[in-house]
């Protein structure tokens, strides 16, 4: 069973957001940010077939959050 690209980017952002430079103790605030910023990454790329596109497609958007 294939995953939507909703659930591969979800699951991106929720490995990102285990990193303690993000300070993000809270496993319930962290999973709840990464439903928020998940959708949001959504609606720029909605075209992702697999778990490592996600993981580096995530990658390069965070390059360009410091901008």
């Amino acid at each position: 069973m294939t995953k939507s690209p909703m659930k591969l980017m979800l699951r991106a952002w929720n490995k990102e957001l285990k990193n303690p430079v993000w300070g993000m103790g809270n496993r319930k605030h962290r999973k709840a940010c990464a439903r928020d910023f998940a959708v949001a990454s959504i609606e720029t790329d909605a075209d992702i077939p697999n778990q490592a596109e996600a993981d580096d497609r995530l990658a390069e958007e965070l390059t360009y959050w410091a901008d």
